[in-house]
């Protein structure tokens, strides 16, 4: 058979679709962010479709990137194709593709479907219970399942680590009807003390590599353990050896650095974010804006002064209330969260990886929520803003820089971070919040340009229809923001 790739592969992905194939069942692709696992896996997929050997492919990843996945298709399936996106609002009114229509039909969930809980009922004592087999994740399960998915890939696929969480379960059902598994993950060994998250990961993707051995058995085959205080304490690992053989008989490994032919830069990430709580704030501020720039009450100049400050500020959840006596300028108030969420399961990932991110964020309030999101990951984090002192900013740069003990973040405003610093100990850049300044934005980017690995990568959080869109598409060409929306003001309604 022969395959034309839709793009062209590196030669590590080449070599990874051969071990899938090779595999007979799947694998593991243990690859380090950014070296291309998505693409991977869309050829092989596609190649079995060829075949004639699949037709539904299940993709489980983070809530993050359901978009990219589809937009990752898009650039790279050469075959035909038909992607559902069932996120939690879409399972209220869309159900999964029906079977014949001799298409690769492909269906991307967030894993946290599978952990929801089932719906309430009351008994007969009048109390409220959650039910255990209707409803939640027993409803989105039961569909899957009948769904009778030929692949199932895990994209972050340590995500479902833990041998006692449902979701794992669950997932660990659906991979024993599937002929074909994929899991996804860079770090699948990376800590000492993670090589018991293999058990669960292999449940889904070839327990018999094991020897069908439990969690249990598989603890005492690979730890030394002694029991403490009635607990069970952790001394090290043993057969580490047999681990690794064991691992790479199903899997293609391979780091950023052994890329030779990887691109200093990877195109773009843009994920969208749809405004659900926000979303009425910013429908009747875009509204007003475009009727009192169409009456000329507000000009190009106050354009750029106040009115897109307050539009941009909704998309990050923030509003500013009417002026009053005790507030005359308003005051900011939390609207919505929905970019918040997203960065939140980004770090997630990054955390798994021990990773260093730059989050740019143009606004104040924005930076305090994201040191917060931090905080409550217990993540590392370093501020950067026009408040901060000269002294507190060297020492925020300094220890950034030489921080080593896991993931850490460094976030700062545009302007204040786009000169004279070095981040290049972060590989990724995440906009959380972009700058109206084309100087900025492409020297704030500039700050990780000397990181030692390659493939830097930059995502940018944009709420979807929004202002957003249109400082991202007018940053691209080094365009002025408000002569584009004074020129299409109705590029500001989200259903525009």
């Amino acid at each position: 058979m022969k395959y034309r790739f839709k793009t062209q592969p590196y030669k590590h992905q080449v070599a990874a679709v051969k071990t899938l194939l090779n595999n007979g069942f799947g694998g593991a692709l243990l690859m380090a962010p950014r070296t291309g696992k998505t693409k991977t896996f869309i050829d092989y997929v596609s190649i079995l479709h060829t075949l004639g050997r699949v037709d539904r492919v299940l993709i489980f990843c983070p809530v993050s990137v359901m978009g990219v996945w589809r937009d990752e298709f898009e650039a790279h399936c050469p075959v035909n194709y038909r992607l559902l996106v069932w996120d939690s609002d879409s399972r209220k009114t869309t159900p999964l593709p029906r079977f014949g229509d001799g298409l690769l039909d492909v269906v991307v969930i967030n894993y946290d479907a599978l952990s929801t809980p089932g719906s309430v009922y009351r008994d007969k004592g009048g109390y409220k219970r959650r039910s255990k087999s209707r409803g939640g994740r027993f409803t989105v399960f039961a569909a899957l399942d009948a769904w009778q998915p030929h692949a199932i890939g895990l994209d972050e696929s340590h995500r479902i680590k833990s041998p006692t969480a449902k979701k794992s379960k669950l997932v660990w059902k659906l991979g024993d009807s599937a002929d074909y598994r994929v899991i996804m993950t860079g770090t699948v060994v990376t800590k000492k003390k993670r090589v018991f998250d293999i058990w669960s990961q292999w449940q889904f993707l070839n327990p018999s590599r094991f020897d069908d051995m439990s969690f249990r058995e598989f603890k005492a085959h690979f730890g030394r353990w002694i029991q403490l205080n009635g607990y069970s304490k952790w001394l090290g690992n043993i057969n580490t050896r047999e681990l690794h053989r064991r691992i790479h008989q199903d899997a293609f490994a391979i780091t950023r650095e052994e890329c030779f032919d990887l691109p200093e830069r990877l195109p773009p990430e843009i994920i969208w974010v749809p405004l659900t709580d926000s979303g009425p704030a910013y429908d009747d501020m875009a509204r007003d804006m475009i009727h009192r720039i169409e009456t000329g009450e507000i000009t190009e100049a106050s354009l750029k002064i106040v009115q897109l400050i307050r539009l941009r500020q909704i998309t990050s959840g923030v509003a500013r209330t009417v002026p009053s006596d005790e507030y005359p300028n308003g005051r900011l108030h939390r609207v919505g969260q929905e970019k918040l969420d997203v960065l939140r399961d980004l770090l997630v990932d990054l955390q798994e990886n021990d990773e260093k991110v730059v989050i740019a964020a143009q606004f104040v309030s924005d930076i305090k929520a994201i040191v917060s999101v931090c905080d409550q990951l217990k993540i590392k984090c370093f501020e950067l803003y026009g408040a901060i002192s000269r002294l507190d900013r060297d020492k925020n740069i300094k220890s950034f820089r030489a921080h080593t003990d896991g993931c850490a973040v460094f976030v700062m405003q545009p302007a204040a971070g786009s000169l004279g610093i070095d981040l290049s100990t972060a590989g990724t850049f995440i906009w959380f919040s972009l700058t109206l300044s084309y100087v900025d934005y492409t020297q704030a980017e500039d700050r990780i340009a000397l990181h030692a690995a390659k493939g830097n990568r930059f995502v940018y959080l944009l709420a979807w229809g929004t202002i957003d869109e249109v400082v991202y598409e007018t940053l691209q060409q080094d365009g002025d923001v408000a002569k584009a929306v004074m020129a299409s003001p109705e590029s500001l309604l989200r259903e525009g």
